[in-house]
């Protein structure tokens, strides 16, 4: 089997190293070059994570798109900056180099909605179409040598594996209630006040109530017009990582723990990054941080009409690495396990 070249765009942030750090040890991937994000800084291969340490591979160094062509990779994985993103990809693109894309800029596939959700015209809007949303589980024969994936955004990976597999049984008339609570690698290395120890340490607060920029892209994947009850409210942990979200659902017929757990196993048997808890057991923070897996679970409430689920993820690897590598894996007809187990 070939070797797969990878260039790493964002290497020296927190979702970027992870993703080198993953890819260091995959048996099918040669690390062509690593880079910081337009206008970021380098750093040394083995400073780049503890885990690395001791193992060869290429030292970070200032991007240069020139620099990066010269490295002849396949395929580029893009931890950069919203914008960045929707303006080097199409390059990456054209000059034949295959692009996973970590940030938000491919992941709506309406052109109108960045503006106001992210802050810029898209300049790219004819790719919007071609890319494919990369939330591997719910993802066919599409990712099979796709030239670009929009990786999906942490907070909307949490609600989507919880959430997709009970689309059916959901009541359109009654409101979608979404609580996430993310540790602070969620906001990158950003040096700034609000994300400080000193701030955060023993609080806990709600932020961008009715404006995140996550929330287009969850309505999209529910198949969610704008008119419709959806609520999602984010949080800051005083914590480095992880995303707990809790989910109020209401059904159109009453339902059954049986019922549920059939649609779960449906959607998730087989899949190894996926993990299902036993109905009534609900996920914790602990048990995912540090993995690549989701853990969902659920609790039906008295009456069989409504139910809250909660799915845990570590948001730098099934939020960002990890699932950029489980679709680098499908993108190149690898097992979607491939350098993640």
């Amino acid at each position: 089997m070939r070797v797969i070249r990878v260039s790493v765009v964002g290497a020296a942030g927190y979702s970027g190293a992870e993703a080198v750090r993953l890819l260091a040890r995959h048996p099918h991937v040669a690390l062509a070059g690593l880079f910081g994000s337009p206008g970021g800084r380098g750093a040394i291969f083995g400073e780049l994570h503890p885990d690395l340490a001791g193992l060869e591979g290429p030292d970070v160094v200032p991007f240069a798109e020139a620099t990066l062509l010269v490295g002849a990779p396949d395929v580029a994985i893009l931890a950069t900056p919203n914008e960045a993103s929707a303006e080097l990809a199409p390059r990456l693109l054209a000059a034949g180099v295959r692009v996973i894309d970590v940030s938000g800029a491919f992941r709506l596939r309406e052109a109108s909605l960045y503006p106001a959700w992210y802050g810029f015209a898209h300049p790219a809007p004819a790719l919007l179409g071609e890319a494919v949303y990369g939330l591997t589980e719910w993802c066919g024969e599409e990712l099979a040598g796709a030239r670009l994936v929009a990786n999906p955004g942490c907070y909307p990976t949490s609600v989507l594996v919880a959430i997709k597999p009970l689309a059916g049984l959901l009541a359109p008339d009654q409101p979608l209630l979404v609580t996430s609570a993310s540790g602070v690698s969620g906001a990158g290395k950003k040096a700034e006040l609000a994300y400080s120890f000193c701030e955060l340490s023993g609080s806990y607060k709600a932020y961008a109530v009715g404006s995140h920029r996550h929330e287009p892209e969850m309505r999209q994947e529910l198949g969610l017009p704008a008119e419709a009850a959806f609520t999602f409210v984010p949080h800051l942990l005083p914590v480095v990582r992880g995303i707990l979200s809790t989910i109020h659902v209401s059904f159109r017929a009453t339902v059954s723990d049986a019922v549920l757990a059939d649609r779960f196993a449906a959607a998730y048997d087989g899949r190894p990054f996926v993990r299902v808890l036993p109905a009534g057991r609900l996920p914790e923070l602990r048990d995912v941080v540090g993995t690549p897996r989701a853990h969902v679970g659920w609790k039906l409430l008295p009456g069989g009409r409504r139910a809250v689920v909660v799915s845990a993820i570590d948001n730098l690897l099934k939020g960002a690495a990890s699932q950029a590598v489980q679709n680098l894996n499908r993108v190149f007809g690898l097992p979607e396990t491939e350098g993640l187990l």
